[in-house]
């Protein structure tokens, strides 16, 4: 039997099939629909906007990611640090990023100085982080998350124009570490 002809033609399923998965996945990373928002208007390519449905407008990051502040430092004072700033990355700036002002938000923006010596984003004092486990543009799980980390008790609400936070019984779980 002459394997050569049944080794070619496999090799050319192999690659068809190959190339239709990276069809498919290329097709599927410029689909924005599922965002679960309109598109981020950013602002001094430091902080944006976006419009989720049923809920406001949220500040974001330069990528469009929900910014989010906890309760547990409303007084400014920076405890999301080590393993808390894994699931809660900081929002990096300098002085010199600090947006002038964001439409439609009254507040002030800052920098505060972070326990490992990095600075952060501020919104009237409120140091800001983005959520890990949100699945993207749009995406804002972390509103109302409840989570521990080395004895504090952090709860977060995704940061809206208006100054207004969920009620925060619409959490998606927590972690206790």
């Amino acid at each position: 039997m002459d394997t050569s002809l049944h080794t070619g033609s496999r090799r050319a399923r192999l690659i068809g099939v190959a190339a239709a998965a990276l069809l498919a996945l290329s097709a599927c990373g410029s689909d924005d629909s599922g965002s679960g928002g309109d598109e981020t208007q950013t602002v001094d390519g430091v902080v944006g906007t976006r419009e989720i449905p049923d809920f406001g407008t949220v500040l974001t990051d330069a990528d469009g990611n929900t910014l989010y502040t906890t309760e547990a430092e409303a007084d400014g004072t920076v405890l999301c640090v080590d393993g808390c700033a894994d699931f809660w990355p900081p929002v990096a700036a300098t002085s010199s990023d600090v947006p002038s002002g964001v439409d439609g938000v009254d507040g002030e923006f800052g920098v505060v100085s972070r326990p490992d010596g990095s600075e952060q984003l501020i919104l009237d004092g409120q140091p800001l982080y983005t959520f890990a486990e949100d699945s993207g543009p749009g995406s804002f799980t972390g509103d109302g998350f409840e989570d521990d980390f080395q004895g504090t008790h952090f709860v977060w609400h995704a940061v809206t124009t208006d100054g207004s936070t969920s009620s925060g019984d619409e959490g998606g779980g927590g972690y206790d570490y």
